[in-house]
């Protein structure tokens, strides 16, 4: 093997790594080819764009409230009414009144029902409400 002479009763003291190299990178190509294909259930938005952000990061504990395009209401990703909205919210102020309610509104939904849906969270008692945005892309400076 290694210009050495060994006999054929001498145990083989290399271990062999192609094996684990191969099994390794099979893993990783099925791993890569099926998150391709894993997709967030929920409602499509698209988010208006700002440079800025508001508040902090999103969270688990947040109460999160999608208007849709067609101005349809989604709570935690499941649609819901404007009352079953309601009593949602007012059973999340009876709980925290500290909770951080997101309202996240498709960018062509008319401010009127974005400002419905504020209005809803305010009169739970609820006072810390988000308008998250997606990141807007500045232009390269030449």
């Amino acid at each position: 093997m290694h210009g050495g002479f060994r006999d054929e009763d001498e145990p083989m003291a290399e271990m062999n790594l192609i094996p684990l190299i191969d099994i390794a990178l099979t893993l990783l190509i099925i791993l890569m080819v099926t998150t391709a294909f894993v997709q967030r259930p929920g409602v499509n938005l698209n988010l208006p764009q700002t440079v800025t952000r508001e508040g902090a990061q999103e969270s688990d504990k947040d109460l999160t409230i999608l208007v849709s395009a067609g101005g349809g209401l989604f709570i935690q990703g499941k649609p819901v009414t404007d009352q079953e909205a309601q009593t949602n919210l007012a059973s999340t102020a009876a709980h925290n009144k500290d909770a951080r309610v997101l309202v996240k509104g498709d960018r062509t939904v008319p401010y009127a029902r974005i400002m419905d849906v504020m209005d809803m969270a305010r009169q739970s008692g609820l006072t810390h409400i988000t308008l998250p945005t997606d990141p807007k892309q500045l232009p390269a400076k030449p």
